[in-house]
């Protein structure tokens, strides 16, 4: 079956509309981490004094008009699949005017050769965000079309089953909403950092001991810094946090500063880390892999390549003895599937796109339609074919029309 047309559009699906007030304010409220981690973990380095984020954020910087950007691949039959990723008109654009003319012709079963492909084409720009994010939409759209023509839903085609449940974890500061909704595994994000010094660290010991004392020991907690730390102070906050039993500190430091985190393995080999959501394809979890430095990998499976990016990924991972858990996993219909189909992957993140205001149901999170949300502490993909989602064509438009 040989493809007939790539190409990247809007999502201007029917949004799922919130009914339920909020039950009481958020004391988190207007500040990202809510929904990501970016102002409290970086406001340990700025944002206390500057709030530069949030005023990016407000010019749709980091998130806004055309942020989004869905892809459709079609084929002879007119059978068509779905993918997703972000950052808008470039995405589209690397879609449309570099991959899309390359692959019309090519049989629709051949994800593994059009992933090599995709990534020879765009290697002259570099494995960037922008590059892995339009391959991510793609490669997504490729195997949500190929589990339309065979009638099987992904996690299936991959060789998983859904009869035993993977532990969820959920990512936000309000932790005791988090536990009524039926959590059991938890996630905070950092409120202060290198520039508080002493006083910070012991603000952070305050947070991580309250939530400790409120979810008990039966439960995992785990610390997320958001790319904000340097090495001493990563070490100084891993050694005070000891008594509190976390299962990673994830993102410690920026994403491209690998041979940093090898001086903080070093520095603290004892400490669980984990990091990976802003890496872009596939050798810098290889290189992470092969030196040890890292113990969970976090990839975003709409950045980093899509799919077949991170089954490379997942390999990679378990002949090194290690895991990975997939950046917001939880929070699409594509990140579920994966994490179901490929033994490597430990547990599911619920972040942002899944979490609700305090007292509103989570079905009332706004999502893609056919998009299953955690019920009872637990989360299943859609055994429809492909990934499951419920999408009309005339709710994509093309993006540049």
């Amino acid at each position: 079956m040989k493809i007939t047309k790539v190409k990247a559009v809007r999502t201007e699906y029917p949004r799922i509309p919130q009914k339920t007030k909020p039950r009481k304010a958020d004391k988190y409220a207007g500040k990202i981490a809510t929904g990501s981690p970016m102002s409290t973990s970086l406001g340990g380095r700025y944002f206390h004094t500057e709030g530069w984020w949030d005023h990016a954020l407000m010019k749709g910087v980091g998130a806004g008009i055309e942020r989004d950007v869905g892809c459709i691949v079609e084929c002879e039959d007119g059978s068509w699949g779905f993918g997703f990723s972000d950052r808008g008109r470039i995405t589209a654009s690397i879609i449309d005017d570099y991959i899309a003319p390359n692959l019309i012709g090519r049989n629709v079963f051949e994800t593994e050769k059009i992933y090599d492909m995709m990534t020879r084409i765009l290697s002259p720009i570099g494995s960037n965000s922008f590059s892995t994010r339009a391959i991510s939409a793609v490669d997504l759209a490729l195997w949500d079309l190929k589990g339309k023509l065979l009638g099987r839903p992904i996690y299936e085609i991959l060789g998983g089953s859904i009869t035993e449940k993977i532990p969820l974890y959920a990512s936000s500061n309000n932790t005791e909403w988090l536990k009524e909704l039926g959590f059991k595994n938890f996630k905070r994000f950092i409120s202060w950092g290198p520039r508080d010094q002493l006083s910070g660290i012991n603000k952070v010991e305050k947070e991580i001991a309250d939530a400790r004392d409120l979810i008990g020991y039966e439960s995992e907690l785990m610390l997320d810094c958001w790319l904000s730390m340097d090495i001493e102070t990563t070490v100084r906050v891993s050694e005070q946090l000891k008594p509190y039993k976390l299962k990673w500190i994830e993102d410690a430091l920026l994403s491209e500063s690998i041979t940093q985190y090898e001086v903080l393995r070093n520095r603290i080999p004892q400490q669980t880390l984990a990091t990976g959501e802003h890496w872009y394809g596939v050798h810098p979890f290889s290189h992470a892999a092969s030196k040890g430095i890292i113990d969970i990998l976090q990839p975003d499976i709409t950045w980093v390549g899509g799919l077949s990016a991170i089954i490379k990924i997942v390999h990679i991972a378990e002949s090194a003895g290690i895991d990975v858990i997939l950046h917001g996993g939880g929070g699409s219909a594509f990140g579920q599937h994966a994490s179901y189909g490929l033994t490597g992957i430990s547990m599911i993140e619920c972040s942002g796109p899944v979490i609700t205001p305090i007292g509103v149901p989570l079905e009332e999170k706004d999502r893609f339609p056919g998009t299953p949300v955690p019920k009872d502490g637990t989360i299943i993909p859609s055994d429809a074919p492909g990934f499951g989602l419920e999408m009309k064509k005339e709710w994509l438009p093309d993006f540049f029309s």
